[in-house]
């Protein structure tokens, strides 16, 4: 059910829509179709006119969905592929780094460099970096984006990543986010955490 989901997102947003957009212009749709149905049965047998109307709204919203339907299933594979994607460079970077915290800190750089997160910088601090034994990995991340739509799709995907990471360390991944604009912001917090590390930097 959550591919499915997932899959339907990214299907809306390839469309230019999100996804309360797209579920209030369906509702508008349907319900303007049901009333100009509705007014256009006859008087004079209102079951019959009823019924008219009901059969042809259904179907036009019907071929509505049928429509999208080849949209939604092309990104229900390219989810999929998505996650075996990201189980591979798991367990990759399981067999190739020697220690727990730098296999962790190679998977966030080799996953996060991909466009599709719209990570311009990536900076981890805290107990991974052999401070003291690590509990949960921080990170920092400042996207290449500030507009709202895109952000909400970058977050999206990052979470798909964080579920990841917990489900094959059994650590959460703490992110602190800011926009393309927000550098003063990035800088001063980077200042006041001390020691850190960039694993991104475009």
């Amino acid at each position: 059910m959550n591919l499915l989901w997932r899959g339907a997102k990214e299907a809306i947003r390839e469309l230019g829509l999100n996804v309360p957009t797209a579920v209030t212009a369906i509702l508008i749709i349907g319900f303007t179709t049901v009333i100009v149905e509705s007014l256009s049965a006859p008087e004079t047998d209102s079951v019959t006119g009823f019924v008219a109307w009901s059969i042809k709204s259904i179907a036009w919203i019907s071929a509505v969905s049928f429509a999208f339907l080849p949209l939604w299933g092309w990104n229900i594979i390219k989810v999929a592929r998505w996650d075996r994607s990201t189980r591979a460079q798991l367990r990759m970077t399981a067999l190739t780094t020697a220690s727990v915290d730098d296999q962790m800190k190679s998977f966030v750089r080799n996953n996060l460099r991909d466009q599709r997160y719209g990570v311009a910088k990536c900076y981890v601090f805290g107990s991974v970096l052999g401070q003291y034994p690590t509990r949960d990995v921080d990170i920092i991340i400042q996207f290449d984006s500030s507009n709202p739509g895109r952000i909400r799709t970058y977050r999206d995907r990052l979470r798909n990543v964080e579920s990841s990471f917990r489900e094959f360390y059994n650590l959460h991944l703490h992110v602190q986010v800011f926009l393309s604009v927000e550098d003063e912001a990035l800088y001063e917090f980077l200042n006041g955490i001390g020691l850190k590390e960039c694993l991104i930097q475009r």
